[in-house]
């Protein structure tokens, strides 16, 4: 979540991406697959406005958010002031090596053009048997029907594909970049010795969970 050349966001994005995303349900529903037990010091690594660090936060008090946004830092901070929060990037996380049990990954991946520099530093900071759990984007039909109504001019009409068509425009290029090149990601993962525990397709999205040894 960023404004930077490599991110490709705006505020209008941040301000959109705010609005959408937000059923709690959905997202207990997933974070619950990754069975994070108490107790587990986790890495939210692009925690966005916090809501995904609340979440954890009723499972495990010893949770760390990081992001690349001041401006979302800001919100999360005030949300839960009991919670570290960071400004920082996947690709240089500010915090030191092998103190996390779990790093939480969710769309952020897909913002990222080089894979190597965010999943060494992911490893650097978890601890030997930590684990990576992300959530991304599918290459899906549903998402390319979806992706396609929002590049639609009459989709800005559409309360449903309104906010979600401001999103997805502004990072088209690097969802493009992304769907072309999962696999690539996935073998990166291989390389620096993270070892998969599943890989499940949710409707739009893909949920990993993967182990990593060092």
């Amino acid at each position: 979540m960023a404004r930077s050349k490599q991110y490709q966001q705006s505020k209008k994005w941040e301000r959109a991406c705010l609005d959408t995303r937000r059923s709690l349900g959905s997202r207990k529903k997933r974070l619950a697959k990754f069975r994070i037990s108490s107790g587990l010091k986790v890495l939210d690594l692009g925690c966005g406005d916090g809501l995904n660090t609340n979440i954890l936060f009723e499972q495990t008090r010893n949770i760390v958010g990081v992001d690349i946004s001041g401006d979302l830092i800001k919100i999360a901070r005030m949300k839960n002031p009991r919670v570290k929060f960071y400004i920082g990037t996947a690709e240089k996380i500010p915090l030191r090596a092998n103190q996390f049990d779990v790093v939480l990954v969710d769309s952020v991946f897909h913002h990222i053009l080089d894979y190597k520099k965010a999943v060494g530093e992911i490893k650097r900071v978890l601890i030997s048997g930590g684990v990576l759990c992300f959530i991304e984007p599918d290459n899906s039909l549903i998402r390319r029907f979806i992706d396609y109504l929002c590049t639609l001019k009459v989709s800005k009409y559409m309360p449903i594909l309104n906010k979600r068509r401001i999103t997805y425009l502004e990072e088209k290029d690097l969802m493009e970049h992304w769907l072309g090149t999962k696999n690539e990601f996935l073998n990166v993962l291989k390389k620096y010795n993270f070892r998969k525990i599943f890989l499940n397709n949710d409707f739009l999205s893909i949920i990993g969970k993967y182990k990593v040894k060092k």
